[in-house]
């Protein structure tokens, strides 16, 4: 099971229905304001922290929006039942799927959002490499947002990595993740005929029963 960097448990919203889109050649970008840094320092604590599995760190890195979607996740996938998944997106209603799969109702239970985070990077929740391959480009600061290139193996990703300043810090905002993983959830979906539901669970079919453990 694959999630995007720092997304910690999106099983596999973005990376297993889409690819990365050829790299174009940029041009060498001027030198990086004061605010643009502090971006990229916030994007580099959460990438050391997952290289050093420490999921549970990179979660106060993240955009209050981001936690309450990821929360929402987290409770649909402790209800155990489908009500719990009806007013979900299909981004969420994936995830919330992916961890039933993935994650015993008794640990679901009891596992906090931190604790989930530490469980999925020590059993390997992201792909081998893609932490060590993951940067970020050229950032860009509008007000209290910034957003920027989220780059694997110098590829742009189909995503781009988004932030957003609260309480005068920068943090890491996931929201968007979601919105293009359901958007393309939903148009396979059509193209397949199937419910968005039913596409769902034939997705989760198709991947391994259990996520492979990394070595420590």
């Amino acid at each position: 099971m694959r999630i995007p960097a720092f997304v910690l448990f999106l099983a596999a919203a973005v990376p297993t229905i889409a690819a990365v889109s050829p790299a174009p050649v940029l041009a060498a970008p001027p030198p990086a304001s004061p605010e643009e840094r502090e971006v990229a320092a916030v994007f580099e604590s959460a990438r050391t922290a997952l290289a050093q599995k420490r999921g549970a760190a990179v979660v106060p890195m993240l955009s209050r929006a981001s936690v309450a979607k990821l929360e929402a996740v987290r409770t649909a996938a402790r209800s155990g039942g489908d009500s719990g998944l009806t007013n979900l997106e299909p981004a969420e209603k994936f995830a919330a799927m992916g961890l039933r799969r993935y994650v015993s109702p008794s640990d679901l239970r009891r596992m906090s959002l931190s604790e989930l985070a530490d469980h999925g990077i020590q059993h390997g929740w992201l792909g081998p490499n893609v932490i060590g391959s993951s940067g970020l480009g050229p950032v860009r600061v509008k007000g209290d947002r910034a957003s920027a290139l989220l780059l694997v193996d110098n590829r742009p990703a189909l995503v781009p990595a988004d932030f957003v300043r609260e309480g005068g810090a920068w943090k890491i905002d996931v929201t968007n993740v979601f919105t293009f993983g359901s958007q393309m959830l939903k148009g396979f979906a059509a193209m397949s005929g199937k419910s968005d539901e039913a596409y769902i669970a034939d997705l989760l079919e198709k991947l391994p029963a259990k996520p492979a453990v990394m070595p420590r």
